[in-house]
């Protein structure tokens, strides 16, 4: 794991600095590098002369006045390892994936009132793969605000639920629009990215089974390593899958990497005044470039996998009121569409093990990491099996339609 040494990190802030003095619109009297981000440089910008921006929705109080960007840089490796090789093309992916969102950013929101949209695309350079986006000023990604020290007093069950359903509710639109006769042409383009395709399943389904692999004295696989190999060889030909196909009813234009760390909220989600303070008006999903053709459950997924290894692991009680929600919100999930999902959320549980640089240790007693992978691979099992009597005695029970008590 070798990451850019402190100069060469400094050269490029400069470097990126230059590029925006060019523009005149964009210049910055200064620019911080933002912490976090694993695959792009990411740049907060604060532009010498603001400029005028145009938010939405229309009736939006929020000030018109930019006077701040977000600048993102993609290499041709990631951030933390310049020996993990990550395709520029990524960059232009979530260049059409902004803009042809614009017109459902513009248009929804959610039953609860919470508006829920992406962040604008102001300028990008081709030759040196950056882009200019909207700041969302004042925000908090919700990753952050489930591990913060406060997170069982400010993220109540019920605001917890809320912000799920929103979210669940949202991810359903996306996934209807992109659906529609009116973006085939842009699903024909997001398909070919084969780059992000190949990377999502180097780090999920080639994976989980060599990580089980590393508590061979626990007896995780249990005789279980046929059905594991038949499920990563099931996810190996769903990554091959080419848009079109026939039985397509739950594939789609998918967001990729929808976890908890690309939705962000208000800063007054963390206020600790009322309850009722605390529920969000609005909701950004950023984060783009992996967008692709795929198996909508690796959607819902990844993002109950991700609230799920919250409670696991960092014991953020109100997880599981988020889930549901989330489940609620998004609704209609027939028994073939649950299944995958709670194997796909197994799959991202057991990820939790190799979401870390190698060298640096589990942060969690080996007690602790050794239950969620066994919870993991049992999500996989017993989805694999459709054993539906297993998950509605289980906490996932909001996958069936039901609430395990």
């Amino acid at each position: 794991m070798a990451p850019l040494t402190q100069t060469e990190r400094e050269e490029l802030t400069s470097q990126v600095s230059d590029l925006l003095a060019k523009t005149d619109q964009f210049a910055c009297s200064s620019l911080t590098e933002l912490s976090g981000g694993s695959v792009n440089f990411v740049f907060r910008g604060v532009l010498i002369k603001p400029t005028t921006g145009h938010n939405y929705p229309a009736e939006s109080s929020a000030p018109s006045t930019v006077s701040t960007i977000i600048v993102r840089r993609s290499t041709a490796f990631s951030v933390l390892n310049r020996d993990f090789p990550i395709d520029v093309s990524r960059f232009v992916v979530e260049e059409t994936m902004l803009r042809a969102l614009d017109s459902l950013g513009q248009n929804f929101r959610a039953p609860s009132g919470t508006t829920v949209r992406t962040p604008r695309l102001y300028m990008r350079s081709l030759e040196t793969n950056t882009q200019v986006l909207e700041d969302f000023a004042d925000t908090i990604d919700l990753k952050s605000l489930l591990v913060s020290p406060n997170a069982n007093v400010v993220f109540t069950s019920s605001v917890a639920s809320s912000i799920g359903r929103d979210l669940g509710s949202w991810l359903r639109a996306f996934h209807v629009w992109a659906g529609e006769k009116a973006q085939a042409s842009l699903l024909t383009e997001i398909s070919q990215n084969d780059a992000m395709r190949k990377l999502k399943c180097q780090v999920t389904y080639d994976s989980f089974v060599n990580v089980l692999g590393n508590f061979p004295e626990l007896s995780l696989s249990e005789g279980n390593d046929a059905t594991l190999e038949d499920v990563r060889n099931m996810a190996t030909e769903d990554f091959k899958r080419a848009a079109g196909a026939e039985g397509d009813e739950d594939w789609g234009l998918i967001h990729g990497d929808f976890w908890s760390g690309n939705v962000l909220l208000p800063n007054t989600t963390l206020s600790s005044e009322t309850q009722q303070s605390n529920k969000p008006n609005e909701l950004f999903v950023i984060d783009w470039e992996m967008a692709q053709f795929g198996h909508r459950s690796y959607d819902l997924g990844q993002m109950i996998g991700d609230l799920y290894e919250r409670k696991h692991f960092k014991g953020v009680k109100s997880a599981i009121p988020a889930i549901q929600g989330f489940v609620d919100g998004y609704g209609g999930l027939s028994d073939d569409m649950a299944f995958r999902i709670a194997i796909h959320t197994g799959v991202h549980l057991i990820g939790w093990y190799t979401r870390r640089p190698p060298e640096s240790p589990l942060g969690c007693p080996l007690e602790q990491a050794a239950a969620g992978m066994k919870f993991g691979r049992d999500l996989i099992i017993k989805g694999w099996e459709r054993d539906r009597g297993w998950f509605e005695s289980s906490e996932l029970a909001c996958l069936f339609g039901s609430k395990k008590l």
